[in-house]
C-alpha cells in the first residue's frame, strides 16, 4: 500500500469491510499490511511516529492466536520484539517493553492492541515502525536512529521485511507450540539494562535500580539501591537515558 492513515487502522477496517470468509481459521495464521507512508502513524505514550515517505518499514500484523491466556498476552509483545531484533542484524537491544534500541537511540517501536474473550486473547494487532533509510528526523522525537545511519549505507526494505516476517513466523510457531518460557528467556537475554544499576523515573521521582525480572504479564521488576523491590507496568516507569531525557 502506498499510503494510509495507519497500517493497524487500515488492517482493521479491511477486516470489517471484507466480504471474504473470516480469517479466524487454523489454516490462516494472520494477515500483514505494509505501507510506504502513514499520515497518522502512532508511537507509544500517545506520540506520533515520524517516517519519511518510502524510507522506512511500516507494517501491521493481525493474529488470532490459539490458546494464549489473557494473563500471558505479553508473550505476543515479546515475540515481535524478538523478531525485529533478529531481523535488523545490528548490535541492538530490546528496551522494555518492546522498543529496539541501538545504544541509547531508538530504532523501532511497536504498538499492540489485544481483544480478549473468555480469559483468552481472541485477536492481536501489532503495529510496527522500523527506521530504515531515513537520514534526517525533523520531529521533536529526542533520540531516533535508522539502520542506514548505523551501517553507513541504504538497506533493502523488502529484504528486511522478509527477514522480519521469517523471524516472526519462527517465534509465533514457538508460541503456538507451548514455548512461552523459551520466548520469555530469549527476551530477557536481549534486554537493555539487564545488568548493573541504571536510572529510572516514576511518579515519585528519579531513582537508581537494577533489573530483577520481567513477569509473564509484562510487569518490570526492579531492585533499588535500598534493596526495595519495585514493580511497574507499561507507562508507570521511564528509563532515564540522559540527564535531560526520560523515555
Amino acid at each position: 500500500m502506498a499510503e494510509t492513515t495507519s497500517t493497524s487502522e487500515a488492517l482493521k477496517d479491511m477486516m470489517v469491510l471484507s466480504s471474504h470468509p473470516s480469517a479466524k481459521t487454523e489454516s490462516r495464521l494472520g494477515l500483514v499490511l505494509v505501507a510506504d507512508y502513514q499520515t497518522a502513524g502512532r508511537g507509544q505514550r500517545g506520540n506520533s511516529w515520524e517516517s519519511e515517505r518510502g524510507k522506512n518499514l511500516l507494517m501491521s500484523v493481525m493474529l488470532w492466536p490459539k490458546g494464549v491466556e489473557a494473563n500471558l498476552q505479553f508473550l505476543l509483545s515479546q515475540m515481535m520484539a524478538l523478531a525485529i531484533h533478529d531481523a535488523v542484524d545490528a548490535e541492538c537491544l530490546i528496551k522494555w517493553p518492546n522498543d529496539i534500541y541501538y545504544g541509547e537511540k531508538k530504532l523501532s517501536g511497536t504498538i499492540i492492541e489485544n481483544t480478549l474473550r473468555g480469559g483468552m486473547v481472541e485477536q492481536c494487532v501489532l503495529g510496527v515502525g522500523v527506521n530504515v533509510n531515513q537520514r534526517v528526523f525533523k520531529s521533536d522525537a529526542p533520540n531516533p536512529v535508522s539502520l542506514c545511519q548505523i551501517v553507513g549505507h541504504e538497506v533493502d526494505r523488502e529484504g528486511l521485511l522478509n527477514r522480519l516476517l521469517e523471524r516472526f513466523g519462527y517465534w509465533y510457531g514457538v508460541l503456538l507450540n507451548g514455548g512461552g518460557d523459551e520466548i520469555a528467556s530469549a527476551y530477557v537475554e536481549r534486554l537493555m539494562w539487564r545488568e548493573g544499576l541504571h536510572r529510572y523515573c516514576d511518579a515519585s521521582g528519579e531513582f537508581e535500580a537494577e533489573f530483577v525480572n520481567v513477569e509473564p504479564d509484562g510487569r518490570l521488576v526492579l531492585r533499588d539501591t535500598n534493596g526495595k523491590i519495585r514493580g511497574y507496568y507499561f507507562k508507570e516507569v521511564k528509563h532515564v537515558l540522559f540527564d535531560y531525557l526520560t523515555i
